[in-house]
């Protein structure tokens, strides 16, 4: 609505310009900025009322947490608090995320809806990826050559970018097939995504968070060690 006024705004604002513009060339530009004035005041008029809304809903308090959320290597308590949530969404066996997706840490105290917006400024929208066991562990490769990354569903021990052991959550002797949640990027954007349909569950990342939050008044999240690796170098 607010664009809709805005440009019927512009509309006639221009259109008076071109008619005070045709007789005086001398008074032009004083009259130019006359009317940016008084169009800036109009609009900041306009404007005002969706600004305030829009204060309003960032300043939301939907939660709390007792300590500072920040991401890390090889674990993060804000990667694992993203992650975690987001399986509670979607029947998947694993959660991925990427630390560089996530943009801000969280401090400890009032969680407010500006600080997840801050979080996660992208429209990223949450889907699950069918993987074979063989791209599974390509993914696995994938995040210990990274150092690690936000996961949830698993244990990964390793050393010297090889995987010494795993322990996924779930039944995975008796899987063909390995359920992956992740973001829309991610899935378009990682080689062992690559050519493999992307189901949408309906939800954007940022708006899980959210969502979240409002349903749990408190926040715990730790760091644990579901991704291990061993620094075998003397």
């Amino acid at each position: 609505m607010i664009k809709n006024v805005i440009f019927l705004l512009f509309f006639i604002f221009f259109t008076s310009c071109k008619d005070n513009s045709q007789n005086y060339n001398k008074q032009y530009l004083n009259s130019l900025i006359e009317v940016n004035t008084h169009e800036d005041s109009l609009i900041n008029v306009l404007i005002e009322p969706y600004k305030t809304s829009i204060e309003s809903e960032m300043n939301e308090i939907i939660s709390f947490t007792k300590s500072d959320l920040k991401k890390n290597k090889p674990v993060g308590n804000l990667g694992n608090f993203v992650t975690d949530l987001c399986l509670s969404y979607a029947e998947a066996d694993i959660c991925l995320m990427n630390n560089g997706g996530l943009r801000s840490s969280i401090n400890k105290g009032n969680i407010t809806v500006g600080m997840i917006y801050e979080l996660m400024p992208f429209e990223n929208e949450l889907v699950i990826v069918e993987l074979s066991k063989t791209d599974f562990f390509e993914m696995l490769l994938h995040i210990i050559e990274k150092g690690g990354e936000p996961i949830s569903g698993v244990k990964v021990v390793a050393t010297n970018n090889k995987i010494l052991d795993y322990k996924p959550k779930f039944n995975f002797e008796n899987k063909q097939k390995i359920k992956i949640l992740t973001s829309d990027y991610l899935a378009d954007k990682k080689e062992f995504f690559k050519n493999k349909e992307q189901i949408k569950i309906g939800i954007k990342l940022r708006d899980a968070i959210i969502k979240y939050c409002k349903n749990n008044d408190t926040i715990f999240s730790k760091v644990d060690d579901r991704i291990k690796i061993i620094d075998n170098e003397k």
